[in-house]
């Protein structure tokens, strides 16, 4: 839960960084390892304990790092035979501690170079923070901010803000901002301008999980908590919630996918579930756009309290909640109606460590057993391939293991926000959270529920969905669309029209409907991503995985060479970045751009689709390719010979669908495949003769 970790690792992933961390505590990187790093990050609030070894490592070390950055405080102290470590960090990045601090700001002036650099989201307060003094010692360092100090202070300047061709510095307090009190937080600095220019200077393409086919990715995960809650219609009868699920949303949208995870205990009546619902899971499990999952058996709400686990503190969690009463005819009620028993073990409002608290605590059980149970009641056509953490969504290392080691993906978590109440980047996790050797994958979105159960926080959280979106979108892409619920929350009437109108938007929206079990995969293969370079503007993309698309920000003078590059499927390009298309079929990818507007060689190339597109194949003016995907198939291909063209679609070499499409005016040749697209389907595309024979 670092700084670094909460903050700095979302823009560094956004600019297709991978981030390893090492405690200074625990042993640091050898100095031949440094090299094979893109730069090293330090990001200190206080002075760390047992800093001697980090900085007797940092001064002969960091020679070796390509980069250095060094956010809040350096880490050691200038008064002391620190000093010269400090001068060694400082020194790799072109600047000196000039030995003075000033703790009373009143009277220093700030001077920025750009304003929206250092004021990023928001303007600082009228008190400066205190700050060491720090001097440029090389003349290619850019000052971004720098102050004036008074002469009472002994007049001068220091460096709070600055980047070089080795890396970056912001002083403590003119990086961030952050108050506990409130939990809310904001950059002084731009994080993507200030890591982009202190750990590269080269154009290099980022692989992107935000984009696929050219479009921002949607996907709705839904946990099964409320499975067996009843309320109550416009005719005062009572249903399961899972019913108005299966009505209102599974049924209402088919051309959406939904993953929904059922927690097996909500149906076991030895610990306090029901199994009446069951039939009502099967249906929803049923339906062609909807993935099942699974989370949990018990339904964890606190995972670290299983980490040193106690079944005696457990259940005197439970004899503590009991309402006051004599305790021989609270056992002779036990005796008499084992169902009494089984419900004081069933948490209310999460007031427990976990739902289901009957029996002791067994991993092997949240894991292994709910997944077998969850696809035994799965159709034997789907798979369970994901697993969604329950509650604070904070897993051990040990729990995301075992999902693994039965070939389960597994997200949930980060608690995303960017909206009214939030406005600041600060709040949007990275893709990943690092425990031990594992990787969680954080969802995209926050969920509804807080930790305490209310409905108030499910509305206005619901609400605050559409400013996240908006504001993940502009002025750069950050995030995917993810609609993330509880299944409670569908027996609100509000919260209920509240999903249904993201639904609505959804569908009419220039996205592409994924799975969450997808979405999860590229998020894990963002990791394993290698690019490597092969001359000018030529680059080698291997072990993508899942990810299919790279991205070029500050793009507007490029274009992708379709006819040097290799697996690549096509450019999109929203404002100044662009977007390319790979192929899933082609492993490895050649990339090549062209600084030429339109490229020299121009041949078709995909612009964007709500379906998946793989297997392309061009042949002439003609082309064909598979897709598969949910709602309308959309194609829009830029590129295209002047004219008419027949485009097929065939499953199994059936035909089921063919029609005739025209180029526009820019040569783009856009048309809807009105077929289902969760099976996959196999297109062609071919250009046509004029009726009078000539060429078009």
């Amino acid at each position: 839960m670092t700084r670094i970790h909460r903050y700095a690792e979302l823009p560094l992933n956004h600019l297709g960084f991978t981030v390893e961390y090492r405690d200074i505590r625990h042993g640091l990187p050898a100095a031949s390892d440094l090299p094979r790093y893109a730069g090293v990050l330090t990001w200190f609030s206080t002075l760390p304990a047992g800093r001697r070894a980090y900085l007797d490592w940092a001064r002969t070390a960091l020679r070796s790092a390509r980069r250095v950055v060094i956010l809040g405080m350096t880490g050691g102290t200038f008064w002391t035979d620190e000093a010269l470590a400090i001068d060694a960090l400082l020194g790799q990045i072109g600047l000196r501690h000039d030995r003075r601090a000033v703790e009373l700001t009143l009277g220093t002036v700030q001077q920025a170079r750009d304003r929206a650099l250092t004021e990023y989201e928001g303007k600082s307060d009228p008190v400066l923070p205190g700050f060491e003094v720090v001097d440029r010692r090389r003349p290619d360092v850019e000052p971004w901010l720098e102050l004036v100090l008074p002469d009472r202070d002994g007049g001068g300047r220091s460096v709070a803000v600055a980047v070089s061709a080795r890396g970056g510095y912001a002083a403590a307090g003119y990086e961030f901002m952050e108050n506990p009190g409130s939990g809310r937080s904001r950059w002084r600095i731009d994080p993507f301008a200030f890591f982009a220019r202190a750990l590269k200077d080269e154009r290099w393409p980022a692989p992107d999980v935000t984009t696929l086919s050219g479009r921002r990715i949607f996907f709705s995960h839904v946990e099964s908590e409320g499975l067996n809650n009843v309320v109550l219609t416009k005719a005062k009868e009572q249903v399961l919630v899972a019913q108005v699920f299966l009505k209102e949303i599974v049924d209402r949208y088919p051309d959406l996918p939904v993953t929904f995870a059922l927690t097996p205990g909500d149906l076991d009546p030895t610990i306090g579930g029901n199994e009446t619902p069951r039939e009502v899971v099967r249906a929803i499990w049923s339906a062609p756009q909807v993935e099942p999952s699974v989370a949990s058996y018990t339904r964890p709400y606190r995972w670290g309290y299983f980490n040193d686990y106690s079944r005696a503190r457990e259940e005197e969690l439970v004899a503590e909640s009991r309402a006051p009463g004599r305790l021989g005819l609270r056992r002779l009620a036990d005796y008499m109606n084992a169902n009494v028993r089984t419900d004081r073990f069933v948490a209310k409002a999460r007031e427990y460590p976990r739902n289901y608290l009957l029996k002791p605590f067994d991993l092997a059980q949240e894991i292994r057993t709910a997944s077998v149970t969850a696809q035994d009641l799965a159709p034997s056509e789907k798979s369970v391939r994901l697993y969604q953490w329950t509650g604070d969504a904070h897993p051990s290392e040990e729990a995301i293991a075992m999902t693994r080691s039965l070939g389960l993906l597994n997200i949930n978590g980060g608690e995303a926000r960017f909206d009214q109440l939030y406005p600041s980047v600060s709040h949007l996790p990275p893709l990943a959270r690092p425990v031990g050797r594992q990787r969680q994958i954080y969802a995209v979105g926050g969920n509804e529920i807080p930790l305490v159960k209310a409905w108030r926080p499910a509305v206005e959280a619901l609400r605050g969905l559409r400013t996240t979106l908006v504001n993940t979108e502009a002025p750069r892409r950050l995030k995917g669309l993810n609609l993330h619920y509880h299944l409670a929350s569908v027996g609100n009437s509000e919260v209920l029209r509240l999903i249904q109108g993201y639904l609505d938007e959804a569908r009419t929206a220039a996205i592409i409907p994924i799975q969450t079990a997808d979405y999860a995969a590229m998020a894990d293969d963002f990791f394993n991503v290698e690019i490597v370079a092969d001359g000018a503007s030529r680059w080698w993309v291997r072990h993508r995985g899942m990810v299919q698309t790279l991205r070029f920000d500050d793009a507007e003078a490029i274009q992708v060479d379709l006819a040097e590059s290799r697996g690549v499927l096509g450019q999109t390009r929203q404002g100044s970045v662009l977007y390319v298309s790979l192929d899933a079929a082609v492993e490895p990818v050649r990339l090549v751009v062209d600084g030429a507007i339109p490229p020299r060689n121009s041949r078709v190339g995909l612009t964007d689709s709500r379906w998946q597109v793989s297997k392309l194949i061009r042949d002439g003016a003609d082309w064909r390719f598979t897709a598969q995907g949910f709602g309308p198939g959309d194609f829009a291909w830029d590129g295209a010979a002047p004219g008419r063209y027949r485009v097929t679609a065939n499953r199994s070499d059936a035909r089921l669908w063919s029609a005739d499409v025209e180029t526009d005016a820019v040569g783009r040749l856009s048309f809807s495949v009105p077929l289902s697209g969760v099976e996959r389907l196999s297109l062609t595309v071919v250009r046509q003769s004029e009726a009078a024979g000539g060429p078009p």
